[in-house]
């Protein structure tokens, strides 16, 4: 019988473990299976916690109907019936100083579909219309070479959108630094909007707007129900408080896991599931160059604030959910979520459930203070924004340390670079939100890709 380490118990080792057995029983295989994780519980940075009738997501908090692979695994559990979403007519907005600018139709992310909706919108100042008005006349980049975020949109749009509209905007989905990602990386479809239409005003408005309804999705239950589900799923495969300390390969013996009490488990293939950091270091004597290049990934840590509170949020439209802020209001947050009105049966009746985010690239100094610190800072913040004056009824603060990855500029190359390493190890495969995706879908994706590979192989 084949015998297979999954190193990490994160949403890419749980998916990589539950795929491969489905994978394995679909060809009437036998397979042995061990998921090695560090930590006291699997799931990763997907965290659910409850305090009576109060759903609190500590992590992430929904999925991206647009990437199909969360919703995939979801129904393959028989977990469809429970996804939920986005409450209907809401909206996000943008902060510009004490006021919450809605984003409409009009935008499709950073790009406006036209000149008359970025006017309207109240977001920029007169300089910075004019100067993302002439977008249409700026010459496409013919340089096949990688570009920054930041040098992307403030050559298409100007400085006014990239500060005001695109680094919140994408500080929410990776909480990096525009001056550093990788437009290659991380928005890879814009990239080909200037390269085809030469225009991204023009390219919006020659693409078909998209179905309307919500982009994102959730379970009723929180995100850990994904969770809790696959580790019934994999039941004792499944192991808790258990360092990996090193992989490596023999051509006579195959892979010795070595745990970091000294324990050594042997398999026939290994599934990496780690972060990048930590896969370094697993495998620094197995292949170096592979573990160099992993170990070139940073990572961006984050903290998220959940805040309950017995009145409602009165400073604000009723339809109105949440808002990301610009590096450039100098707030102590980076976002906030009023979760009590973008899912349902997320609070009791009367309550305002609120989760607000500090830290990432461009404030790391927020994850230095202590959570009396970091509770004053978020209130300072989200209580004269809210119109909210009492004290919050519950608190619940959660750090997450290295827990985003950065896709630098050269990413791509980077990770075409370390596939090609990992490619020349025998039995060998990598998971994770480091390469090609950092969202869960992205994430999961990945894991199939891994499980069928090493399904194939044995």
């Amino acid at each position: 019988m084949k015998r297979v380490a999954v190193l990490g118990g994160g949403i890419a080792g749980l998916a990589s473990a539950y795929y491969l057995r489905e994978a394995a029983r679909a060809r009437g295989a036998e397979l042995e299976m061990v998921l090695l994780e560090r930590s006291p519980r699997v799931g990763g940075v997907i965290e659910t916690a409850r305090d009576g009738e109060t759903v609190l997501e500590l992590g992430p908090d929904s999925l991206v109907v647009t990437k199909p692979w969360a919703l995939e695994l979801i129904r393959a559990l028989g977990l469809e019936s429970q996804t939920i979403g986005v409450t209907e007519g809401g909206y996000a907005g943008v902060l510009r100083g004490d006021r919450i600018v809605p984003l409409n139709d009009g935008f499709r992310f950073f790009t406006p579909t036209s000149l008359r909706s970025l006017a309207t919108s109240g977001l920029l100042g007169w300089k910075g219309l004019a100067r993302a008005a002439a977008e249409p006349f700026v010459p496409a980049r013919r340089s096949e070479t990688d570009e920054s975020l930041a040098s992307f949109v403030t050559r298409r749009l100007g400085r006014e959108v990239l500060d005001r509209l695109a680094q919140p905007l994408i500080g929410g989905v990776y909480s990096g630094d525009p001056q550093t990602l990788s437009m290659r990386a991380t928005l890879p479809q814009f990239v080909e909007y200037e390269r085809r239409y030469g225009s991204l005003v023009r390219a919006m408005r020659a693409i078909p707007a998209p179905k309307r309804g919500s982009v994102f999705t959730t379970l009723r239950g929180g995100l850990g129900t994904l969770v809790d589900a696959l580790r019934r799923e994999l039941g004792a495969i499944a192991r808790e408080n258990v360092e990996v300390a090193s992989a490596s390969y023999d051509a006579g013996s195959g892979w010795t896991v070595v745990c970091a009490n000294g324990s050594p488990i042997r398999a026939d293939a290994v599934i990496c599931a780690l972060p990048s950091y930590a896969a370094a270091a697993v495998l620094a004597t197995q292949n170096e160059p592979l573990a160099r290049a992993l170990a070139a990934i940073r990572y961006h840590s984050v903290a998220t604030v959940s805040l309950s509170f017995d009145e409602p949020p009165a400073a604000i439209p009723a339809t109105c959910y949440g808002f990301v802020v610009p590096f450039a209001e100098k707030r102590s947050i980076t976002a906030c979520t009023i979760v009590s009105r973008k899912y349902a049966g997320r609070a009791p009746d009367g309550a305002t459930l609120v989760r607000a985010f500090v830290g990432g690239a461009l404030q790391p100094e927020m994850l230095a203070l202590d959570d009396d610190a970091l509770l004053a800072a978020v209130l300072r913040d989200i209580r004269p924004l809210l119109g909210i004056d009492a004290a919050p009824t519950l608190v619940k603060i959660r750090r997450w340390e290295r827990c985003l990855p950065e896709y630098r500029v050269g990413h791509v190359a980077l990770v075409d670079s370390l596939e090609r390493s990992a490619a020349e190890i025998p039995a060998f495969a990598l998971a994770g939100s480091a390469y090609r995706g950092s969202g869960v879908p992205d994430t999961i994706r990945t894991a199939k890709i891994a499980a069928d590979a090493i399904a194939a192989l044995l």
